[in-house]
């Protein structure tokens, strides 16, 4: 029944990690290419995001630190053993998430400084926090090329998540005009984020399943295909939002703006399933190949 608990735990707390991790570069990332165009509203916003989600990593991190004296000891009470705490320092998991705990300080402590410091620990911080996801799990059993692929990959669907928040804010804005130029810049900048993003998820999960018919065979596979079906759905609100909802700001900014902040709570509740079935692929499941 302990076993039951901590395989259904652990993906609750990895689709967290992704999701404070992920949208905290991602915001980092958004911030690099459009502040040009914010205001002082939005600047605070987006540090208040990165800030909030820097703390709550910070906590979810330290809790799945935690976690490990649970598995290791298969019980509850486990996660309490200083002896068992003192072996999850010398795991993998252990060191990943010493990483992601380290990262999300440097996120936490950089809005107590200057500029310069405040932007180079984001920049540390954010370094540290990807440094975590390919030092444990698949990619490092599959070595330096893997680790790569999902090096790049985090970056690319960081970008994509961590725009989320501040364009669903800008359409709550009135008479925010720069929200036209931000969505149409971003649409740019998105298909050559999510063409890497897809290229390269899509060769790791070629290396990882060792072929195509585990897709089918597996359950893996099958997890994997679900994962893919709702990235599609998202990749094509994503179309629909380019082709058809930006222009629309541009002629008529206060229906844009409702249709957009719509769109974007879809895609919210979509990205949140797609990185629940990625914790449960990380953590639950093996591949077929065995690892």
């Amino acid at each position: 029944m302990i076993v039951d608990i901590w395989t259904i735990v652990n993906p609750v707390i990895r689709t967290f990690i992704y999701l404070n991790a992920l949208y905290s570069i991602g915001l980092i990332l958004f911030k690099f290419h459009f502040q040009k165009y914010f205001n002082c509203e939005i600047n605070s916003f987006c540090n208040k995001i990165i800030k909030n989600s820097a703390f709550l990593g910070l906590s979810i991190s330290i809790l799945a630190f935690i976690s490990i004296a649970g598995n290791l000891g298969g019980d509850l009470k486990s996660i309490f053993e200083l002896e068992l705490i003192e072996l999850s320092f010398e795991t993998i998991q252990g060191k990943s998430n010493l990483y992601l705990i380290v990262g999300f300080s440097f996120l936490s402590l950089s809005h107590y400084f200057p500029p310069l410091v405040f932007r180079a620990f984001n920049i540390l911080g954010a370094i540290l926090i990807i440094i975590s996801f390919i030092v444990v799990g698949h990619s490092l059993s599959q070595g330096i090329f893997s680790q790569f692929l999902v090096l790049i990959h985090i970056i690319c669907i960081s970008f994509w998540l961590g725009s989320f928040l501040p364009l669903r804010y800008m359409c709550t804005i009135k008479n925010f005009t720069n929200l036209y130029f931000i969505a149409d810049n971003f649409g740019r900048y998105a298909v050559v984020y999510i063409g890497i993003l897809i290229l390269t998820g899509l060769i790791f999960s070629y290396i990882l399943l060792g072929g195509i018919l585990p897709l089918i065979t597996s359950t893996y596979g099958n997890v994997l295909l679900i994962k893919l079906f709702i990235v599609s759905m998202i990749l094509i609100i994503g179309a629909i939002n380019k082709f058809r909802i930006v222009p629309e700001i541009k002629k008529d900014l206060s229906t844009g703006q409702i249709k957009l902040k719509n769109s974007i709570n879809i895609e919210i509740i979509s990205s949140v399933l797609v990185l629940f079935t990625t914790s449960i692929l990380t953590t639950s499941l093996p591949t077929p190949m065995g690892m």
